[in-house]
């Protein structure tokens, strides 16, 4: 648990949503519901998010995450990694491996995170597949934090698990929860809302 660190991306504006997403769920705020998997399975969690986000950093409790602003500039999924990496370097001395979090992603089971965990190490990508799809998180071993680094604008790192097809690891679960992102409130259950 001490070396594997989670980065939750929630920089992202929710457009097709019509308002703040992270902050919407009937109980509890979809972020929160993110944050509880999450921090049960790493020690280190970092939550990347927008500038002048008081809302969210409000709802955030430092002792569950560290929050990471995202640069005034060039804000995409490229940039809020290469960002958030960065800052987990600066911010931990000896790290195995980060696994990316995407903040629209409150169904993930426990499950699917610990097997992930259990595959990840230092020289090895680690993805969850569910009915033949790509989920998350996506556990990079620090042997790609480099090309992680290396990312901007909107081109995520799709192209760093393209390149290293011999170190990537597919996990199969059975948790639709890794494939399934609120994008517009028809995606909760009736009962989220």
């Amino acid at each position: 648990m001490s070396n594997h660190v989670a980065l939750v991306l929630a920089a992202g504006f929710s457009k097709r949503y019509g308002s703040d997403k992270r902050l919407s769920g009937k109980n509890k705020p979809m972020i929160l519901q993110c944050l509880d998997k999450i921090c049960a399975h790493y020690k280190h969690v970092f939550v990347i998010h927008r500038h002048q986000d008081d809302a969210l950093i409000d709802l955030i409790n430092a002792n569950q995450a560290t929050l990471i602003p995202a640069p005034l500039e060039n804000i995409g999924i490229g940039t809020s990694i290469a960002t958030g990496v960065r800052k987990i370097e600066q911010s931990i001395a000896t790290i195995d491996s980060i696994s990316i979090f995407l903040a629209d992603m409150p169904f993930i089971q426990f499950e699917s995170i610990s097997a992930v965990i259990k595959q990840a190490n230092p020289n090895s990508i680690v993805r969850p597949v569910f009915n033949h799809q790509s989920g998350h998180p996506v556990c990079f071993g620090k042997f790609f934090f480099p090309a992680l680094k290396a990312l901007s604008g909107d081109n995520g790192a799709m192209s760093i698990i393209k390149n290293n097809r011999p170190a990537f690891v597919e996990i199969e679960v059975s948790d639709e929860g890794v494939i399934a992102d609120i994008d517009l409130t028809e995606h909760w259950p009736s009962q989220s809302k």
